[in-house]
């Protein structure tokens, strides 16, 4: 089981990833994934001592899913919904339809569907489930990633957040530059 690359290896990834969305750009079957981490992009954390804290305290209510930051992927979805999601956090391993009634209970809009998801199988550092994953589904003429975690191999199509502000406006324009390059 591969769990790290090379600098050269990694090298050859990207120039793979690159060969495969210049074939696909023109085909009319070929898609944009986004990878989905839920921690830190739909799910933000309350420190304790904040506002937002306290009042979750007081009604009781800890639901990590922020509704912001789900109206936004509600939103970007819309804008693009030929974009097929995929879902690349650890909740993966809960399962797809645990994932899906998850986050419309959070507010999702139940017409976007959660069909695919990284490996589950093995524990390797999410670049190479992503990786891995393009490269058995050869069928893209594009990627987005968003989670909150570093991925230096990967930051040209990563929209990194803050855990604990999430999918914000600004994270939003962001993502929609890097989408707009395949569009």
């Amino acid at each position: 089981m591969e769990l790290e690359k090379t600098a050269f290896e990694w090298m050859a990834d990207h120039r793979r990833l690159k060969k495969i969305m210049n074939a696909n750009r023109n085909k009319e079957d070929s898609v944009i994934y986004m990878f989905l981490d839920f921690d830190g992009v739909i799910n933000i954390f309350l420190l304790e001592g904040t506002p937002e804290y306290e009042k979750a305290l007081a009604k009781k209510e800890f639901d990590f899913a922020n509704r912001e930051c789900v109206q936004r992927f509600n939103r970007f979805m819309a804008d693009y919904p030929d974009v097929k999601v995929v879902v690349s956090s650890s909740w993966r391993y809960a399962g797809l339809p645990y994932c899906q009634d998850y986050l419309e209970k959070a507010g999702m809009d139940p017409k976007i569907r959660l069909e695919l998801q990284t490996d589950s199988h093995t524990m390797k550092p999410r670049e190479l489930h992503i990786t891995d994953f393009l490269f058995e589904h050869p069928d893209f003429k594009g990627f987005i990633i968003f989670d909150d975690m570093k991925m230096p191999h990967l930051n040209d199509y990563l929209v990194q957040t803050d855990c604990l502000v999430g999918w914000n406006d600004e994270r939003d324009a962001y993502a929609r530059k890097i989408l707009e390059k395949y569009i």
